[in-house]
């Protein structure tokens, strides 16, 4: 007798912890269900951020560029101003840069950092506003549907120029110049 009361202590023993085994396997279910839904949440979240702060540098890039060649072509501009828009530009497309997310496919272009005279501010203010130009009307930002590896090589190329342009011009802006009137 005493052999089949132990049978059904070890029983009701089996079927109790199988019970509590159920019970936290639904329980650790349910918290790795939140979990999951919560981290989701967080990418999204994550990437509207980065399109929010994609866009915000995107047009600030454009809209300074615009803006600065402009003040340079109507003889407004100032070494004061020069410094602070490229400083602007330098960091919007170091910003865009990390968000891009097109590994290193950029092909470092030689920058001409002598920059002195009227003349080769003006060349390199010039420059500088095509290559952003250049990035900006990229086709790489028309469509996310199609990667094209030539167009995000130039992308990142121009953005490269972009920041190593920007910061040569930040570096000798105290020295800028307007160009003389033509005669």
């Amino acid at each position: 007798m005493l052999l089949e009361s132990q049978k059904l202590l070890l029983f009701s023993c089996v079927v109790t912890f199988g019970f509590f085994m159920h019970c936290f396997s639904i329980i650790a279910t349910a918290k790795a269900s939140r979990l999951q839904s919560s981290n989701a949440h967080e990418r999204e979240r994550d990437r509207t951020y980065a399109r929010q702060q994609f866009t915000k540098n995107f047009r600030d890039l454009q809209e300074t560029s615009q803006s600065l060649l402009k003040e340079h072509e109507n003889k407004r501009l100032t070494s004061e101003r020069l410094t602070k828009d490229v400083r602007s530009i330098n960091k919007s497309a170091k910003t865009l840069r990390s968000l891009m997310a097109l590994g290193n496919l950029a092909v470092p272009m030689k920058i001409d950092k002598e920059i002195k005279t009227p003349q080769q501010f003006d060349k390199s203010i010039r420059r500088l506003a095509k290559h952003i130009y250049d990035f900006a009307h990229n086709p790489i930002h028309q469509s996310s549907k199609v990667f094209n590896t030539d167009q995000a090589q130039q992308a990142q190329t121009d953005l490269l120029a972009i920041i190593d342009l920007s910061k040569a011009l930040e570096e000798k802006a105290k020295g800028y110049a307007l160009l003389p009137e033509s005669p």
